[in-house]
């Protein structure tokens, strides 16, 4: 048994007293899970850990769960993903940002990261081509 009953979608209750180094979580103490914060943990990914990095080395993350409760679409998922990603970066080569990075504002969230808008410049293959 896990040391933490779900009540809610994002918050859990301890069950037991748990000790986290020098934090003591109590039997009965509300636990949020900021499932945002997955994958940022500059001990593991050093000073870039908040950002987003496809040559990062660790394959560590928790977009599909894990272990019993691993996603059984996971493969789907994957392949899914890079059909798609292959189809929008084929299509459309040049691919860009429309405005600077520090223009771009986070969602107003603790569970997910995000950006508000994502704006970007979309030039069809032929275009980007000709250019």
């Amino acid at each position: 048994m896990l040391p933490f009953e779900e009540r809610m979608p994002v918050r859990r209750y301890a069950v037991e007293d748990i000790d986290l180094g020098d934090v003591r979580i109590r039997k009965g103490d509300a636990i949020l899970l900021a499932f945002g914060a997955a994958g940022r943990d500059p001990s593991v990914h050093g000073d870039t850990a908040c950002e987003f990095d496809v040559t990062r080395e660790s394959s560590d993350h928790l977009a599909f769960g894990h272990g019993v409760h691993f996603c059984l679409g996971a493969p789907l998922g994957r392949m899914e993903a890079g059909i798609a990603l292959r189809a929008l970066f084929d299509a459309f080569p040049d691919l860009a940002l429309a405005v600077p990075v520090s223009e771009l504002v986070p969602q107003a969230s603790f569970i997910a990261n995000g950006f508000q808008r994502l704006p970007v410049i979309l030039r069809p293959a032929a275009v980007a081509a000709a250019v």
